[in-house]
């Protein structure tokens, strides 16, 4: 049975329905009073429904939903009927991000190993250098400027690594999650690509402000989904406004950003990422108004000790 089901019925035989769920109901269009009658015009009304319903071709068909868009119809034959099953038109694809997602977090992890000890060897190599080179003041003083240099450079990438590991698989020692750290780190790792596009990425956080008991890795996702879709779709040049707070008993992250072209690639964020919300126990809402694109991301919050 597919895992974003949205949907079921039980036909029998004859080809009428013994029984359907709501969402079975909205998602064809049937009517709610005469679901069996409905189902029946629908039936002959679709191609791809009626060959699903004889057992002819593949077991999945896509048929025009209830309002705009697609959605597969899936067979299970049985002695008595058959069970049909209604998913997301590109569910296959909504788990294949998600199984990117959850591996981004393990490649992470083994990436920042992998870099950290050959970065922290050469810390201590350049500790060492700098001890000799004390005993020779000239040569030391003309080293000093290149020995700096390098340490800044190693700071650096130590410090990419740990907000790349914080966001793909962020952790809460204390039992709360930052938003504000964590949108941070977000918008840090996506600083190359707001200079390549000439975007100003204005974010304002305070450290301890915005805490969400949501679990962290599925937190730091949605995050770091949103985020990148507010990226991809603000025009070259514009600005992105990224802010974490406390609104009552939740944690915000609110996102602004001029509208552009919306890529049809990230369609599906919608749904995705406003179900993923929802499953923390929070909200995400989408507006547009005034030459503006506003994201608001709701989760539980954690009151301030």
């Amino acid at each position: 049975m597919p895992l974003l089901a949205c949907g079921a019925a039980f036909v029998d035989a004859s080809g009428a329905i013994a029984a359907a769920d709501a969402g079975f109901v909205s998602r064809l269009g049937l009517r709610a009073d005469d679901p069996a009658g409905s189902f029946r015009a629908r039936v002959a009304s679709t191609p791809e429904l009626r060959a699903l319903l004889a057992g002819d071709g593949p077991r999945v068909a896509r048929i025009p939903a209830a309002g705009g868009g697609a959605i597969d119809v899936e067979r299970f034959p049985s002695g008595a009927g058959t069970l049909l099953v209604l998913g997301a038109a590109r569910a296959g694809e909504w788990l294949e991000h998600a199984m990117r997602s959850l591996g981004l977090g393990g490649a992470a992890s083994g990436v920042s190993h992998d870099i950290k000890n050959p970065l922290n060897a050469m810390s201590l190599q350049i500790a060492l250098l700098g001890e000799k080179l004390a005993a020779a003041p000239e040569a030391s003083a003309a080293a000093a400027a290149h020995l700096a240099a390098i340490r800044d450079q190693i700071a650096r990438v130590n410090e990419v690594l740990r907000r790349l590991l914080d966001v793909a698989e962020p952790g809460a020692p204390l039992g709360y999650t930052d938003l504000g750290a964590l949108l941070a780190d977000v918008a840090a790792l996506f600083g190359h690509e707001g200079r390549r596009r000439r975007l100003t990425l204005s974010i304002e956080t305070r450290p301890g402000v915005a805490r969400t008991s949501a679990d962290p890795a599925r937190a730091g996702r949605l995050l770091l989904g949103l985020f990148a879709r507010a990226l991809a779709e603000a025009p070259d040049g514009s600005r992105i406004a990224a802010r974490a707070e406390a609104r009552g008993r939740t944690a915000v992250v609110a996102i602004e950003h001029a509208p552009g072209d919306p890529d049809p690639d990230l369609g599906y964020y919608s749904e995705a990422t406003g179900a993923a919300a929802r499953a923390l126990g929070g909200e995400l809402t989408q507006e547009r108004r005034e030459g503006r694109v506003s994201l608001s991301l709701a989760l539980p919050g954690v009151e301030r000790e």
